[in-house]
């Protein structure tokens, strides 16, 4: 199973009392549903449903909305699939699991009144390929020796947003720079963006050794999110939404991984 867990933004959990104009911002409650769902192929869907935190709120926690009646719809057959909720407060779909291509719709009732989403599972990357299957990190030296990047490159399909994640794979990884004085993260990404290539550099990569390079296609709904995310103390606005009647993300992706080493 891949990690998708990067794809959690966390402005989705601090949402404020502040509106922007947009799909679903109606403020009529303060006890608002706030959905986030990430579904993949191969994969049973996972759907988080907590309350809505005003700003200002000193109750730094969101809570989980349990006891709910939630199905996604496969919206092509009309077949819906109910989901269970689980110890650590999600509703999971057993027996089943996302296709690629497929349109599905998300339900519950909340309030009164029902929350509903609808999403695509995007395809596949198309041939996804690197220039290189390995690659020299930038070591700090005198003079400074820049390594040639690694190209990726793919075929970009309808208009989607495509993301690059980088990590690496070693249990106890060797330092690029031992002696930086820091910790550098396991990981790192790209913004999403309409595009069909990438540019690894060596400076980038802070660990020798097995790296994975994920490529995910994105929906739309999912990039504008993500440009919402950079909400601070002096521009506080609730995140983009596509889920009616409530907030947060229901969207679809999927992906294609290759390996390369990073080394000495």
């Amino acid at each position: 199973m891949k990690n998708i867990a990067f794809l959690a933004i966390s402005m989705l959990l601090f949402l404020t009392a502040c509106e922007k104009t947009g799909l679903n911002t109606s403020s009529d409650s303060t006890n608002r549903a706030v959905v986030e769902s990430y579904l993949q192929p191969g994969l049973q869907p996972v759907v988080h449903i907590k309350k809505q935190i005003l700003y200002g709120s000193t109750d730094s926690s969101q809570l989980p909305i349990l006891g709910l009646v939630v199905t996604i719809e496969n919206v092509e057959t009309g077949e819906k699939h109910p989901l269970t909720p689980t110890d650590s407060s999600a509703y999971v779909a057993n027996g089943w699991q996302v296709e690629s291509g497929k349109t599905y719709r998300l339900a519950f009732g909340h309030e009164g009144k029902t929350i509903e989403a609808v999403t695509d599972i995007p395809s596949k990357p198309l041939q996804f390929m690197a220039s290189a299957g390995s690659i020299k990190p930038f070591v700090f030296s005198f003079p400074p020796t820049f390594p040639d990047p690694i190209e990726l490159t793919w075929e970009a399909a309808g208009g989607g947003y495509y993301l690059v994640v980088v990590e690496t794979t070693e249990v106890n990884p060797e330092l690029v720079n031992a002696g930086s004085g820091f910790t550098p993260p396991f990981s790192f990404r790209t913004e999403p963006e309409q595009v069909s290539s990438y540019s690894l550099e060596g400076r980038s990569f802070q660990y020798y050794g097995t790296h994975r390079v994920i490529l995910y296609h994105l929906n739309a709904e999912y990039a504008a999110l993500y440009a919402d995310s950079g909400n601070n103390s002096t521009n506080l606005t609730t995140p983009y939404t596509n889920v009616v009647g409530g907030l947060g993300i229901f969207t679809g992706i999927n992906s294609d991984t290759i390996m390369i080493e990073v080394v000495k």
